[in-house]
């Protein structure tokens, strides 16, 4: 749209654009929500405090030494055994594919590398199983509610936290690839979408990791022993904590890129002002020039 072709109605709605004020709107948003909400708050307030300075219960001396010795000897089996056949199983398979035909077709040489490979899976299961059976052994020794317990969990959350990262870049370059190919598109614009899509894979791929989180804690809880209603209060606060840093992390996120937006349309608006007075004072100069040359045109009045 031309600057000259603006309507009244429009610039008077690009003026009230301009002159909003981001941080205040912010305040405002944030102090209504919280007043209409205050439990929700609250649990929100309380996950974060929960999350950021739960260390877990101590532990006795002796069972922190049977927890360290147990945990060392699960260590061994899975660096040495259970890496041992994980090596054997990569080379089989390798082997295994190389020989095999199109559509799964298989001679003698082929079968009985599937066999082996076959062996070679259920033997990396079994070694599996007895670091498994030797790491809950270790965990019996305390509990899930030690600092071993809570520091596996946020183990296992950051953990997660990075796979949903990962998708999101990952995601976000193949629409980086494709938004390249379009001609028609400016630089400005495919920064924008980029931003944008990159705010929508970042929340898809958090949203998963955080359910995915949820999983294996279940799964620590069940490897830690914890009785059923110890376990379930865990979980729970577990779920409050997480939460409460995910739509955190979320709220701020889109409030950057919401501000950041309001800011980019209202440098827009500046522009465009900057534009309309140049046009008017270009207008003034032209009609000026106009009127002179008219005046001399007609030459002096004679009185009379």
């Amino acid at each position: 749209m031309d600057v000259k072709d603006i309507s009244v109605k429009e610039w008077e709605e690009m003026e009230k654009w301009e002159r909003v004020d981001v941080s205040a709107l912010a305040l405002k948003a944030a102090t209504s929500f919280v007043t209409q909400r205050p439990v929700t708050v609250g649990v929100w307030v309380f996950g974060l405090l929960l999350a950021a300075f739960a260390g877990g219960l101590p532990v006795t001396e002796e069972a922190q030494e049977a927890y360290c010795l147990m945990l060392q000897r699960a260590e061994v089996v899975d660096s040495r055994e259970l890496g041992r056949s994980a090596a054997e199983l990569q080379t089989l398979e390798e082997q295994y594919y190389g020989v095999r035909g199109w559509f799964g077709a298989c001679d003698d040489q082929c079968s009985k590398l599937h066999d082996k490979v076959q062996m070679a899976r259920a033997e990396v299961d079994r070694v599996r199983q007895r670091r498994d059976e030797a790491l809950s052994q270790a965990r019996h020794e305390v509990s899930i509610w030690s600092a071993f317990g809570v520091q596996d969990v946020r183990r296992s959350f950051w953990a997660a936290w990075k796979s949903g990262q990962d998708f999101a870049s990952r995601v976000t370059m193949y629409d980086a690839l494709f938004l390249m190919m379009g001609r028609e598109e400016t630089f400005v614009t495919i920064v924008v979408k980029l931003v944008l899509q990159y705010v929508v894979n970042l929340t898809i791929g958090l949203v998963g990791s955080f359910f995915y989180f949820m999983y294996n804690v279940y799964f620590l809880i069940m490897s830690y022993g914890a009785p059923l209603l110890s376990g379930l209060g865990f979980f729970l606060l577990t779920v409050v904590a997480g939460m409460s840093v995910l739509s955190a992390y979320l709220g701020c996120l889109y409030g950057a890129v919401a501000g950041g937006g309001m800011m980019l349309m209202q440098h827009a608006v500046r522009q465009a002002a900057l534009m309309q007075a140049e046009e008017r004072q270009r207008r003034q100069l032209a009609d000026g020039d106009a009127s002179s040359k008219s005046s001399l045109r007609r030459g002096p009045r004679c009185p009379v």
